[in-house]
């Protein structure tokens, strides 16, 4: 599942770096807030230094991703997933968690209209049920590079 999240913010920053960012979406607005108070300041800026942000951005959250997916068991396997991950991949880990943790913590409280139609209350509490866990997730990380 993580994975897949993962693959999801990936899409938000491929779309940055191609133009095709939805730039009024409450959780692009959030990934990459104004710089600036001005619209023109803030346009220019985003011009310039919103691709080479989500470059390092897609960087780290693909460190994430690879490092899942060659890790996940085979398939029908069942057990615990076990990775370990160098000091460059803990400092990916912590930000691509962060950022997942963000795009869910802003879509569950969007109001419903702008969500995908049939999203319930129960998959708001799961999405926080996991924005909880992958927080544990990172407070557990941030401990073992202690």
């Amino acid at each position: 599942m993580l994975a897949d999240l993962g693959r999801q913010v990936l899409g938000l920053h491929r779309a940055v770096v191609d133009g095709r960012a939805i730039l009024d979406d409450p959780v692009m607005g959030r990934l990459y807030p104004s710089a600036y108070e001005g619209d023109d300041d803030a346009a220019e800026f985003r011009r310039l230094a919103s691709s080479d942000i989500a470059a390092d951005r897609i960087r780290t959250m693909t460190r994430m991703v690879a490092d899942l997916e060659s890790a996940l068991p085979a398939e029908g396997d069942e057990g615990e997933l076990q990775l370990a991950v160098d000091a460059e991949g803990a400092d990916a880990w912590l930000r691509a968690l962060g950022e997942v943790r963000l795009v869910l913590h802003v879509r569950t409280g969007q109001d419903r209209s702008e969500l995908t139609p049939g999203v319930t209350d129960e998959d708001i509490e799961q999405l926080r049920d996991v924005i909880s866990w992958l927080g544990f997730a990172q407070g557990t990380l941030l401990e073992a590079l202690e």
